[in-house]
């Protein structure tokens, strides 16, 4: 009986653990494409990238109406407020790497950003999020990039 209370517990703490995970990297499980598909990513990958057509709203490559050289700047600052490590940055290319680390096991996560030109005042943001460990990133990297975009708004 004892073991099965163990058993029990340990479930109990796993989920717990996970949901509050999801919940915190701003998992969006109740939206579109749904619960099952969301959990499926966020428990399977340890990345997480804009696209033009990303099945997750919140990961659809974003625009900006600013030019691209104001919004590679407002990227940096952004990154900084976020506490993130600046890496390298290439402001001719408007690109720029950085790391995130976990709140607390200091997980490291690798944040590729790269503006990207539109016309004089439209800018887009190309913003790729991995995990340097691990096979699964409870939506980190996913939450990374919601933050960025948030920040920038």
């Amino acid at each position: 009986m004892t073991l099965i209370k163990i058993i029990l517990f340990t479930l109990v703490l796993a989920v717990a653990i996970t949901y509050f995970s999801l919940n915190k990297n701003n998992a969006n499980l109740f939206e579109e494409p749904g619960v099952v598909e969301r959990l499926q990513v966020f428990l399977k990958t340890n990345i997480a990238k804009t696209s033009v057509n990303h099945p997750f709203k919140e990961l659809r490559t974003p625009q900006f109406e600013v030019n691209s050289e104001q919004l590679y700047k407002r990227v940096l600052s952004a990154a900084t407020d976020l506490g993130w490590e600046v890496l390298t940055f290439d402001r001719e290319n408007q690109n720029a790497n950085f790391v995130a680390y976990s709140d607390v096991f200091l997980f490291e996560d690798d944040i590729y950003v790269q503006v990207q030109y539109i016309d004089q005042n439209l800018s887009s943001l190309h913003v790729e999020s991995h995990s340097r460990t691990g096979r699964a990133d409870f939506a980190a990297n996913s939450g990374h990039i919601q933050a960025l975009i948030h920040e920038l708004k």
